[in-house]
């Protein structure tokens, strides 16, 4: 009987310890706190012809988490997918991708306008 409990602990101690192995590899959460969302909600390009496009196309998406959209200036978000690089995420406004409609429904916004959005939705300097 004690050489039963054994295992049977011993297999327990095993399984916990993947558990918590498992749990440090998963890294930091990627949800907002309050202050992230409220960041968002806020932030408006200081361009005034940016500024417009945002409001119009980009703001109901990408400042509310419901959405699922990259939160803007939320760089857990943005990190993985600016490390596509610009060119890809270009092709994700233009062609759509996954949520996110073709165009963004911005269908009079240039290359130029898309990349700016992107930047300042992802907070990186122009």
């Amino acid at each position: 009987m004690y050489f039963y409990r054994l295992i049977f602990c011993g297999w327990q101690a095993a399984l916990a310890g993947c558990v918590l192995v498992l749990a440090a590899c998963s890294g930091p959460s990627a949800e907002p706190d309050a202050t992230a969302i409220a960041h968002a909600q806020q932030a408006v390009p200081a361009d005034p012809s940016m500024a417009a496009l945002y409001e119009r196309s980009c703001r109901t998406c990408h400042s509310h988490v419901e959405a699922k959209a990259p939160l803007t200036g939320f760089a857990p978000h943005w990190s993985p997918r600016l490390k596509q690089g610009m060119p890809v995420l270009l092709a994700h406004v233009r062609d759509g991708y996954l949520g996110m409609p073709a165009r963004g429904y911005c269908n009079d916004c240039s290359d130029r306008d898309f990349e700016a959005l992107i930047r300042f939705m992802s907070a990186q300097q122009p």
